[in-house]
């Protein structure tokens, strides 16, 4: 990434783009690929997770004359908002504490300087099936509907206050079949428990609001630990469960009180603890229950994103990108990231595969020999009985370095053969690349950008009513890392093959990404 020598581009606070710049598509891309690339960028920041968010939008337009606009606008928060109004960070974010008070009394000014508010400043752009427009989640529950046209913040939705869930997956998960939408939750009073809420099938005119009223808690699990809270961003779901891990990266309650007379933000309180394992939960939609038998992994790991969950011959299948601590929170400090001081090697996430035989979650656990592997597919994932608990070893699908996954949706939650990924935040020598990965053949091949160059999340824009799961388009945003004469910009890629067919350059800075979605028009 950053090289002596070389002033650092990136990182750095942006000011928005009112008024669209229109570039002109180099190559073509067809006609079905028109609509528009909505991406959650930080842009004003101290850490990635407390970038207060922009919203950064490409209006794309395809045929032979084929051009993108580019507009962006900072989210209406009011962590943002206050902020703006201050010049200072008035409510704590994940890395950053309070840097002062709005309130009018000392007495408030004290209060809100040693007891940490829960911020509204979200990062994540996600799914637009829960309601008309695409929504912004944070981890601490909120979400915000955005007017795609407008950019504009059409309204602001509290889960804490609303519905007792002051946590939430970042990553609702939409059923391909029924429309349906679930997510995964933690309810913290009086002491902390897992929920599972669904949504009803979109309707197209229903706001934020309307659809999340329509939400149904549908289970509720103890956590393993009552009074600390477990770091949550991803989960799983199949046809007939939903699945969740426990991480052994909690939240520590005994020392955010040790510290309220001091103040505090979240990383401040957020503890490792590698001896205490990954417990799989796994919730049977059919049952609204969790099956009883304690699931735990050999080896602790720390993850962000599940690639896919699905079921072959009575198997849970989980793959997703693990690492083996939390280094990958402290790195993404941005005067760590602006020098080039990224993840290393060792500490990259790898794509891993957990295999759980179902048959070993009935209540006679008893009956399954002790100390054997319990799996009968072809994997090398172990599944071991070891008294009444399931003990899992993964299979390592891939070496690579990667993360940031895409894939065909219509896929998802079965046995998916294709995603596309990116090197994300690591010094490894797909750090600056696109990778489309065969689960198959475990084979993969590459799109390489410049070495100074960042590659954001992929995006994939699937063929209409093609029957192929890497029939399409990976949409890539392209930022300079260093100071240089080139312009940032998008490049279309065909999925099939990361063959360039298009490409269009910006005069303004374009922010990076961290998530991304596609709204055909």
């Amino acid at each position: 990434m950053a090289t002596r020598g070389n002033k650092v581009k990136v990182f750095k606070s942006l000011k928005e783009t009112r008024k669209a710049e229109v570039a002109k598509i180099i190559g073509e891309i067809p006609e079905w690929a028109t609509g528009q690339i909505l991406r959650s960028c930080p842009a004003k920041l101290n850490h990635v997770h407390d970038g207060y968010l922009m919203i950064t939008k490409f209006e794309v337009v395809g045929g032979k004359t084929g051009s993108v606009a580019f507009t962006s606008k900072f989210l209406q928060s009011e962590a943002f908002k206050k902020a703006e109004a201050e010049q200072k960070p008035i409510i704590s974010e994940f890395y950053t504490r309070t840097a002062g008070s709005d309130a009018k009394s000392a007495l408030g000014k004290i209060v809100s300087s040693m007891i940490p508010k829960p911020t509204d400043n979200c990062q994540y752009i996600c799914t637009s099936d829960i309601c008309r427009n695409p929504i912004v989640t944070n981890h601490a529950g909120f979400m915000f509907e955005v007017d795609p046209k407008t950019l504009h913040t059409v309204s602001r939705y509290d889960s804490a206050a609303k519905d007792n869930l002051y946590a939430l997956s970042s990553h609702p998960l939409t059923d391909p079949e029924t429309g349906e939408t679930n997510n995964v939750g933690l309810d913290m009073i009086p002491t902390t428990k897992w929920k599972v809420v669904k949504y009803p099938p979109k309707l197209k005119s229903s706001s934020l609001q309307e659809s999340l009223k329509k939400g149904k808690i549908i289970g509720s699990h103890p956590c393993r630990y009552k009074v600390e809270a477990p770091y949550l961003h991803s989960f799983g779901m199949s046809k007939n469960f939903v699945l969740w891990i426990d991480e052994p990266c909690h939240f520590n309650s005994a020392q955010a009180i040790k510290l309220v007379f001091k103040g505090f933000c979240q990383r401040e309180v957020m503890d490792w603890y590698p001896k205490r394992k990954n417990q799989f939960y796994i919730f049977d939609k059919n049952t609204h229950k969790v099956v009883k038998t304690e699931i735990f992994s050999k080896d602790p790991f720390f993850f962000l994103h599940i690639l896919n969950c699905y079921e072959e011959n009575n198997h849970l299948i989980v793959d997703l990108f693990s690492m083996r601590n939390i280094q990958f929170m402290d790195i993404q400090l941005v005067t760590k990231l602006r020098t080039g001081n990224v993840l290393k090697d060792p500490d990259c996430p790898r794509l891993l595969r957990y295999v759980i035989p179902l048959n070993t979650i009935e209540d006679q656990i008893g009956k399954f020999p002790e100390n054997k592997n319990l799996v009968k597919l072809n994997s090398t994932g172990k599944a071991v009985r070891i008294g009444d608990k399931i003990i899992l070893e993964p299979e390592v699908i891939s070496d690579l370095k990667m993360d940031f996954p895409t894939w065909n949706e219509r896929f998802y939650g079965k046995q998916l053969r294709f995603f596309w990924a990116t090197g994300a935040f690591c010094a490894s020598r797909h750090q600056n690349k696109i990778i489309k990965f065969d689960l198959h053949t475990r084979k993969y091949i590459i799109w390489d950008a410049g070495g100074h160059q960042y590659v954001g999340e992929p995006t994939f824009i699937g063929k209409p009513n093609s029957a192929l799961e890497d029939d399409g388009l990976i949409v890539v945003t392209v930022v300079n890392y260093t100071e240089t004469d080139e312009k940032d910009f998008v490049v279309w890629l065909d999925s099939k093959n990361l063959k360039e067919v298009g490409r269009a350059y910006f005069d303004c800075e374009i922010p990076i990404g961290i998530h991304s979605v596609w709204l055909s028009k």
